[in-house]
C-alpha cells in the first residue's frame, strides 16, 4: 500500500479500504505472540522472561516539535518543556517493560512486592504516554466551534455547543490530571470524566475525543496557577477536526462489551 493511500489520525491508520487501530495490531500481534508460547509448552511459568516479549524499545516517541511556537497563549517555552516531560514518560515505559522480563515473582504480594509496583508503575507510564499524545494531536487548531458528527452528539447530550463549552472549562478546574471528553462504547454516546492521575479512574471502553492536560506542568510556564486563562488558550488552540475524526473512526469500529465478549 503506497503512503497516500493512509492517513494518520491520532493514534489510528486510516485506509481507503478500512481502518485497524494500533490496539488492534497489538492485540493481534500478542496474540500470536501467546499461540507461540503455548506451542513450545514452557515448563517454568514463575520466570517472567518466559512470557512473550514485545519488541525491545516498543515506546516511540512521537515528533510534536512543530507545535512548538505555532499557536497563540501557548509559548514555545511551555510546549517544549511539555514535550520533555512526555518523553520521559516514553523513556519509563520501555524501561519498566524491560525490567518486566527478568522481576523476581517468588515474593509477589498485594501489600508490596516488586512485581506489584512495576505492574501498577507501568500503568502510570502507559497512560502518560498515551494521553499526552492524544492531547498534543488535538492541539494546533483554529478553536471556535465544535463541528461535525460531534457538534451533534454534545447537542444531544448537554442541549447547545455553548453549554459544552462551559462543561468543559468547569470540568478542567474540577480534575487534577486530565479532561477526557469519550465516545462510550459500550453505550453508544459521548460523555466527560476526570483523571486525578493518568491510571486512576480511566475508564473502560471510552475512545479518547478530547483529551485536556491540566496538570500545572502543562499551564504554569505561562499562566502561572491562573488555569482559566489556560483553559482559553486550550480552547482556542483545538482542532474540532482531530475531535471529530476521531469520533468517526469510534462510531464505526466500536469495541464495546457487546461486541468483543
Amino acid at each position: 500500500m503506497s503512503s497516500n493511500d493512509k492517513e494518520l489520525v491520532g493514534n489510528y491508520e486510516v485506509t481507503k479500504s478500512g481502518v485497524v487501530t494500533r490496539r488492534e495490531v497489538l492485540l493481534m500481534g500478542a496474540m500470536a505472540a501467546a499461540s507461540g508460547s503455548l506451542i513450545a509448552g514452557s515448563q517454568n511459568p514463575a520466570k517472567a522472561a518466559d512470557a512473550p516479549a514485545a519488541p525491545a524499545g516498543a515506546y516511540k516517541a512521537k515528533d510534536f516539535k512543530a507545535l512548538a511556537g505555532t499557536m497563540t497563549g501557548l509559548s514555545a517555552s511551555q510546549i517544549t518543556q511539555h514535550l520533555k516531560l512526555y518523553e520521559g514518560y516514553v523513556a519509563k515505559s520501555n524501561a519498566i517493560h524491560e525490567s518486566l522480563k527478568t522481576v523476581e515473582l517468588t515474593s509477589a504480594n498485594a501489600t508490596y512486592s516488586a512485581v506489584r509496583e512495576l505492574l501498577i508503575e507501568q500503568s502510570f507510564a502507559h497512560n502518560g504516554v498515551v494521553y499526552h499524545e492524544y492531547y498534543f494531536n488535538n492541539l494546533g487548531g483554529k478553536g471556535g466551534e465544535p463541528t461535525g458528527d460531534f457538534k451533534s452528539a454534545i447537542e444531544e447530550n448537554w442541549g447547545s455547543t455553548g453549554k459544552f463549552m462551559d462543561f468543559l472549562k468547569a470540568a478542567g478546574k474540577s480534575a487534577r490530571g486530565w479532561v477526557i471528553v469519550g465516545y462510550n462504547t459500550r453505550a453508544g454516546y459521548v460523555d466527560a470524566y476526570a483523571l486525578d492521575t493518568h491510571n486512576i479512574a480511566s475508564p473502560a471502553n471510552i475512545v479518547p475525543l478530547v483529551v485536556l492536560d491540566v496538570y500545572e506542568h502543562a499551564y504554569m510556564i505561562d499562566y502561572g496557577i491562573d488555569r482559566a486563562k489556560y483553559l482559553e488558550a486550550f480552547i482556542n488552540n483545538l482542532s474540532w477536526a482531530a475531535v471529530d475524526k476521531r469520533l468517526s473512526i469510534a462510531t464505526k469500529h466500536a469495541s464495546g462489551i457487546d461486541t468483543t465478549l
